[in-house]
């Protein structure tokens, strides 16, 4: 008969593994999300990829499931898993469903099938890179915010600000945005206002629920920072996507 003590010691040893698999496997819808934003179209489409397909999106899922791992050395590792997981399937989306990699062709009239399957693969590795580098630091920070020191925990949630509103701080930054020339470019920069918005509130809401150790003014300063350097590093990564390695 198991005891009492035994039956604890299973359930406490089971839950940060049923967790971690809950949390990787919130990949999948969010993979999901994204292919089915690229195929709806105009402004609904537009919508769905602002609140699933972009840096804030994915950075989000990243953070708050290392917020949710207790443990410091398992919270990167969660995150990268769920990062792994929905660029795995949007990718396979695209290969095996949309296949709008296929029915080109060539100015000798044969078929570009290999050209956009060797597209494909180079946009799929850029974004597993990727997936893997901001899964470390963004569950590395969403542990931090939770579970640090007062100041380390405030400087964390700036930083993960500037990770998470990047994309649309980059985006707003662009001067032929301005003035709006049409209903195309308006909704372009009102996507990337919400996600810089939702950046805020997000890592605002993270640093509130920890409890009431914080700094209010080493998060705005982290966060003012950050949000600069976000900016500038995601233009090197479009600079990569336009090299041929986005999709």
């Amino acid at each position: 008969m198991t005891t009492t003590a035994e039956s604890a010691t299973t359930v406490t040893s089971s839950t940060p593994r049923d967790s971690t698999l809950l949390l990787t496997a919130s990949g999948v819808p969010l993979g999901a999300l994204a292919f089915l934003g690229d195929e709806l179209p105009d402004a609904t489409g537009q919508i769905v990829l602002t609140l699933t397909s972009n840096g804030f999106a994915w950075g989000a899922a990243a953070l708050v499931a290392g917020y949710l791992v207790r443990r410091a050395r398992r919270a990167p590792v969660v995150a990268t898993a769920l990062l792994l997981v929905a660029t795995t399937l949007y990718y396979g989306l695209i290969l095996v469903v949309s296949r709008r990699w296929s029915g080109g062709t060539l100015e000798d009239g044969s078929s570009a099938d290999l050209y956009g399957l060797m597209s494909v693969a180079r946009a799929a590795g850029f974004w597993l890179l990727i997936s893997v580098a901001a899964g470390l630091v963004l569950g590395s920070l969403g542990h931090l915010v939770r579970s640090g020191p007062r100041r380390r925990s405030s400087a964390a949630a700036g930083l993960a600000f500037g990770m998470l509103a990047a994309e649309g701080l980059n985006q707003l930054s662009h001067g032929y945005y301005w003035p709006i020339p049409d209903s195309f470019v308006q909704v372009i920069v009102i996507s990337n206002a919400v996600t810089v918005s939702l950046s805020l509130v997000v890592t605002v809401l993270l640093l509130v629920f920890r409890g009431p150790s914080r700094s209010w003014w080493l998060y705005l300063g982290s966060a003012a920072v950050a949000g600069g350097l976000g900016a500038v590093l995601w233009s090197f990564i479009d600079m990569a996507r336009g090299s041929g390695f986005g999709m």
